[in-house]
């Protein structure tokens, strides 16, 4: 058996202010508000998704140097467009 403590994961506090791409400063309250209950993080991944889906990060610092990763690329349809290297 195994004597090492897995960290239960915990949700930052909802008050926790994340810096969005396009949409300014928002809460991690904010959101979730109307998400369906079943998919509120209940594990890092889960956060990590819901930031990913909102453009969302810790701070202002941080989302200009992801913006910065930017590959600009022209689509089957021929339109420009971007995808974010993670």
């Amino acid at each position: 058996m195994s004597t090492a403590t897995a960290t239960a994961f915990k949700l930052p506090d909802l008050d926790t202010v994340y810096h969005c791409e396009g949409l300014g400063t928002m809460t991690l309250g904010q959101m979730l508000d109307g998400v369906d209950p079943d998919l509120v993080p209940s594990d890092q991944t889960m956060l990590e998704d819901l930031l990913w889906a909102f453009g969302a990060w810790e701070s202002l610092e941080e989302m200009n140097a992801a913006m910065a990763t930017r590959v600009y690329a022209t689509g089957p349809d021929g339109r420009v467009g971007f995808k974010l290297v993670k």
